[in-house]
């Protein structure tokens, strides 16, 4: 064998070893899905969570109760945007497995927050009020806004961190 066809030969070899166990990096929503899924949620919250809907109480509580730290579940629940009219009841709920006080406490005021915020953007109109996007727990329709998940689930060490 001439000492060209051996280097073709070693740098093609390399190059297959090299292919094979090259992995891409994962982060961002795939890597917190990945970990929602793993951690076993239910169905039907992961599938709202990974097509960018709204959760419902019954959702926030399951999760909670999963132990998905308060960080991914508040900075979710914000990206959605949407309003929660939270009973003192279920607060407590959350409050009872083990949600931590900034998630409870953005629960509690995000109703004036959101409102506020709409009555800035639409001029007291309430466009969004009755969207189905945050009426109807089954809407798989676009949001009314450019939904994004939250730049936290994007950077590794963050999440890395928190699970």
């Amino acid at each position: 064998m001439s000492f060209a066809r051996f280097l073709t030969s070693l740098a093609l070899l390399v190059l297959v070893a090299g292919c094979a166990t090259f992995q891409p990096k994962k982060s961002g929503p795939n890597l917190v899905l990945e970990k929602l899924q793993a951690m076993n949620i239910s169905s039907s919250t992961y599938a709202k969570i990974a097509n960018g809907r709204v959760l419902s109480f019954d959702d926030i509580l399951g999760l909670v109760k999963k132990s998905v730290p308060g960080p991914v579940i508040y900075t979710y629940i914000r990206a959605t945007k949407a309003p929660y009219t939270l009973t003192d009841d279920q607060l407590d709920q959350l409050v009872n497995a083990g949600a931590n006080s900034q998630l409870v406490n953005y629960l509690g005021q995000s109703v004036g927050f959101f409102e506020a915020t709409e009555r800035n953007q639409t001029g007291g109109a309430g466009k969004w009020k009755d969207n189905p996007y945050f009426a109807d727990p089954y809407y798989l329709g676009d949001a009314p806004f450019g939904f994004g998940y939250p730049g936290e689930w994007f950077d590794d060490d963050w999440v890395g961190g928190v699970f």
